[in-house]
């Protein structure tokens, strides 16, 4: 198993850092998402926590805040950034307000599947993008997945974009996601996380673009009975740290980090899949109407979006991307 190898190959890792847990204090670490704990994310979460104190012999302690309790994903994004929060697991597509190359992890239709999307971003393509936060007070520890998205919508559905025509859609708070929606004809809402729920449930905004294990995690299936499976978009997620809280460790110490935040990813990768397709079975059940569209037609919508990002993210990112793929 893949997390089993991460933490085997950090063995000589673990031996560095014994003496050193013995000697010093405990180091508290916190790290936020939007989630909860028997979701995706908090699999992530706890993995990276629970490695971390394994291979630092107890000298790294992780408290993980759940279910926005520390904000939005933005609005811990500041946090991180300014200090007041060591870490936090988020949806990548967030970092492109403030690093435009992790815009290629969400453009749509870019990924061939999710084996691909997870490939390239473990590898050294991954690791080039996330070197790229060195420059704003963060470090990009790694990759991990939430998995491909669709659309919950409210009393109306979605065969094709003329359906998404002048509806009010919730996205991300992401420059991308908004001309994803404007391309097939919407109005995207950008809204944090926590306040959907109430959104759709007072037609606030129509429906929602999400991956689908959010939509029934978010309980959102109770306010919106409307499923469109477009896999459009493969969600990465990132775990980041604030750049002056990771060098004060020592490298030893950093390594685990970086070792603890890939097993936490791998943990996600393995479940994003199954997650996803138990989420639609489970909305399913409740009550949603699931269809699947010809999706010919919403990827010609978007070809312009792709052809602007290029642009941003750097055609020879994007180029690598692309040829890496299986």
């Amino acid at each position: 198993m893949r997390i089993g190898m991460l933490i085997v190959t950090a063995a000589c890792v673990a031996v560095g850092v014994a003496a050193t847990a013995s000697a010093a204090d405990t180091i508290k670490l916190r790290i936020g998402h939007i989630t909860n704990l028997s979701s995706l994310t908090g699999k992530g979460s706890t993995t990276f926590a629970e490695t971390a104190k394994t291979l630092s012999h107890g000298a790294i302690e992780v408290e993980i805040f759940p279910n926005g309790q520390l904000g939005g994903e933005l609005e811990m994004l500041s946090q991180v950034r300014q200090g007041n929060l060591d870490l936090e697991l988020m949806g990548s597509g967030i970092l492109a307000s403030i690093e435009p190359a992790f815009s290629v992890t969400e453009l749509p239709f870019v990924w061939k599947s999710s084996a691909s999307a997870r490939s390239v971003l473990t590898g050294p393509i991954g690791r080039k993008i996330l070197d790229r936060l060195d420059a704003k007070g963060i470090k990009g520890l790694a990759f991990g997945a939430w998995g491909l998205r669709g659309f919950l919508t409210t009393n109306f559905a979605i065969t094709t974009p003329a359906d998404i025509k002048g509806r009010k859609i919730r996205i991300i708070e992401n420059q991308l996601y908004s001309r994803t929606i404007q391309a097939l004809g919407g109005n995207p809402v950008p809204m944090a996380w926590p306040e959907v729920y109430s959104a759709l449930q007072q037609h606030t905004i129509d429906g929602v673009e999400t991956n689908y294990f959010g939509m029934a995690d978010g309980k959102l299936q109770e306010v919106a009975k409307h499923l469109t499976i477009t896999n459009h978009i493969f969600t990465a997620t990132a775990f980041v740290m604030n750049m002056d809280r990771f060098k004060a460790l020592s490298p030893e110490l950093q390594g685990v980090l970086v070792k603890a935040a890939q097993a936490g990813g791998e943990a996600m990768f393995d479940g994003a899949d199954k997650a996803n397709q138990d989420a639609i079975a489970a909305m399913e059940k409740g009550g949603v109407t699931a269809v699947q569209p010809d999706i010919a037609p919403f990827k010609a919508a978007e070809t312009p979006v792709q052809d602007y990002f290029a642009a941003q993210i750097g055609r020879d990112l994007l180029q690598e991307v692309v040829a890496a793929q299986n």
